[in-house]
């Protein structure tokens, strides 16, 4: 699909919206599950074309593993590969993936024992039994080179100590790899100094996949720009497993969010609440902040973000790529660092058109602006895949012409 148009509803955003599950979620259940010799203990999985690629390659375990796009996916596969004994894999993917950080990854996985190598096509990965113990990250630029670790920790005869110093972002994404190592019967913890794994094997336990959090952030952004809306989730609970269930309070000057036995009503609050006048933290819940910083633009609040230190090398650099649309709709827009400072309100109402530049979260949350603009459209829409597969049906849905 080349292009998509997007305009706003005739009238307020009235929706039942049935939710992707969550792919962070998945991809670890997964990675779990091969461990266990049984992919089909885990249900419910997310349909974006991460989770896809993810339980193709650990189904088929062929000798290279393209992960496409996909970060989690690379670096979970880096870490599977080095505990497969006896066998040999090549892990790969698109260039720009192969671009992104993964050496202190790979440099922990080696001092686990790991045999990893560099090749034109990303790693070649031999598996055998891993003997290390202990791995110090100072400052790491991803939580999932520790997730990845954690994951194969009760394979290890010792265990793991892993000593997590310096700034810990995106911390829930541990605790979410922890609760899941929990759920498969290895009791993990996560301490003021790191994460302490016991050995242990894992159990066979089924699990199904929870709603995704991230996806329902696109929701909150669109009902608290538009008057009268109100959205009903499907099947989202106040679950503890994802830290961006933090969307609740981030957008509560504008949206009222009801738990209900079917799911989580948004509802758009006719007097909105202030915006706190001072910076927000944002390192635990990264994720949130383009579709937060759209929001803030629509309502025209100036606002600082931090802890975004790790935006700059996702899919694209996002503090650039919102930075960019802001400016281009007439607000301030700017970063230092992982802090990030906007300003003032849309001033351009007509048709916008961006290319989201091979980023699902970049166009998942520009296209909602459709509320304010005359239209926004879209180059490469197939984009939202990665995550939110149905996410143009559900704009339908709620009432939106997409064309």
């Amino acid at each position: 699909m080349q292009a998509l148009t997007i305009r706003r509803p005739q009238g307020p955003l009235r929706a039942t919206i049935d939710l992707p599950r969550s792919k962070s979620v998945s991809n670890r259940a997964l990675f779990i599950a091969s461990l266990l010799g049984d992919l089909s203990l885990v249900t419910g999985l997310s349909d974006g074309d991460d989770t896809r690629v993810m339980h193709e390659l650990l189904r088929d375990r062929p000798h290279t593993m393209d992960c496409g796009a996909g970060g989690t996916t690379f670096r979970f596969l880096l870490a599977w590969a080095s505990v497969q004994e006896g066998e040999e894999h090549v892990i790969s993917g698109i260039p720009r993936l192969l671009q992104r950080p993964h050496g202190d990854l790979v440099e922990a996985l080696r001092t686990l024992g790991a045999d990893i190598e560099p090749v034109a096509t990303g790693y070649r990965v031999r598996g055998r039994r891993l003997t290390g113990r202990k791995v110090h990250f100072d400052s790491p630029i991803s939580s999932q080179y520790l997730s990845a670790l954690v994951l194969i920790a009760p394979l290890l005869p010792e265990g793991l100590e892993l000593q997590w110093t310096g700034t810990r972002l995106s911390e829930p994404f541990v605790s979410m790899t922890l609760k899941l190592l929990d759920h498969f019967g290895v009791r993990a913890s996560l301490t003021m100094d790191g994460v302490v794994v016991p050995p242990g094997a894992y159990e066979k336990r089924p699990y199904e996949v929870p709603r995704d959090w991230s996806s329902a952030a696109f929701w909150f952004e669109q009902v608290a720009l538009d008057p009268g809306s109100s959205v009903l989730l499907t099947g989202l609970q106040k679950d503890t497993l994802q830290g961006d269930r933090e969307a609740v309070q981030l957008w509560s000057p504008w949206v009222r969010a009801t738990f209900q036995p079917e799911g989580l009503l948004l509802e758009n609050k006719q007097e909105a609440g202030p915006w706190t006048d001072n910076a927000v933290d944002m390192r635990h819940v990264p994720d949130l902040f383009q579709p937060l910083a759209f929001t803030l633009a629509g309502r025209g609040v100036t606002a600082a973000l931090t802890g975004l230190d790790n935006l700059v090398v996702k899919e694209t650099d996002r503090l650039k790529a919102v930075g960019d649309v802001l400016r281009q709709l007439g607000c301030t827009a700017g970063h230092r660092g992982g802090t990030f400072i906007q300003g003032g309100a849309i001033k351009s109402k007509g048709a916008f058109t961006f290319d989201p530049d091979i980023d699902h979260r970049m166009a998942l949350s520009v296209a909602p602006l459709a509320l304010l603009l005359e239209s926004v459209t879209v180059k490469d829409p197939d984009v939202v895949d990665k995550s939110y597969p149905r996410y143009w049906d559900h704009l339908r849905q709620a009432g939106y012409a997409v064309s």
